[in-house]
C-alpha cells in the first residue's frame, strides 16, 4: 500500500473518531483565546478551558480545538497525487496555522460578542462561530491547494531545486 493512502487513511480515521486525548489542546487554546481576548481589551474569568461569559459556562471543548480540521487536511494534502513532498509539507504548514489561528480569533471573538454585546450562545456559536469556521476552512483549502502551488511553480522559476 503506499505511504500516501496509509497516511491519508490513518488521518481521516482520526477525524471520524476524534476520541484522542485533546485537553492539553484544550488548555492551550484556551490559554490563547484568553490572551486575544485581553488584547481585545476584555478580561474573561477562566477556570481551566472553562470561560465564564455572563451567565454561561463557555467551555473549549474537543470540537473546538483544530485537531479533527487539521487530520482532514493531512489526509486530504497526503493523498493528493502529483505536487512534490516540499508542496505538501508547505500547504500543510500553511493550513495548519491558518486552522489554529482562525479558530482561536473565532473563539475570542464569539466570547466578545456574548459579553460585549450581549449576543446569545446559540447565535454566537451556532450561527456565526460556524460560519466563521467555515470561511476559515474554505481559506485554509484555497491557501493549501492554490497559493502554494503557485508559490512553488514561481519559486521553480527562480530558484533552482535540487534534483532538477
Amino acid at each position: 500500500m503506499d505511504l500516501r493512502y496509509l497516511t491519508s487513511a490513518i488521518s481521516v480515521s482520526l477525524f471520524v473518531y476524534s476520541g484522542i486525548d485533546t485537553e492539553p489542546l484544550q488548555y492551550v487554546t484556551a490559554q490563547w483565546v484568553e490572551s486575544v481576548l485581553h488584547l481585545m481589551g476584555l478580561t474573561v474569568p477562566k477556570a481551566g478551558y472553562t470561560f465564564q461569559v455572563g451567565t454561561v459556562s463557555a467551555m473549549i471543548v474537543k470540537g473546538c480545538v483544530v485537531w479533527p480540521a487539521i487530520s482532514l487536511f493531512v489526509g486530504l494534502i497526503v493523498a493528493t497525487p502529483g505536487p512534490s513532498v516540499l508542496r505538501k509539507i508547505a500547504a500543510l504548514a500553511a493550513s495548519v496555522a491558518l486552522l489554529t489561528a482562525g479558530n482561536v480569533l473565532r473563539l475570542a471573538s464569539m466570547f466578545y460578542m456574548m459579553e460585549v454585546w450581549g449576543v446569545g450562545f446559540r447565535l454566537a456559536h451556532d450561527v456565526i462561530g460556524q460560519l466563521v469556521g467555515l470561511a476559515i476552512v474554505i481559506l485554509a483549502a484555497w491557501v493549501a491547494f492554490y497559493i502554494v502551488p503557485e508559490t512553488e511553480d514561481k519559486l521553480r522559476e527562480i530558484i533552482p531545486w535540487p534534483g532538477e
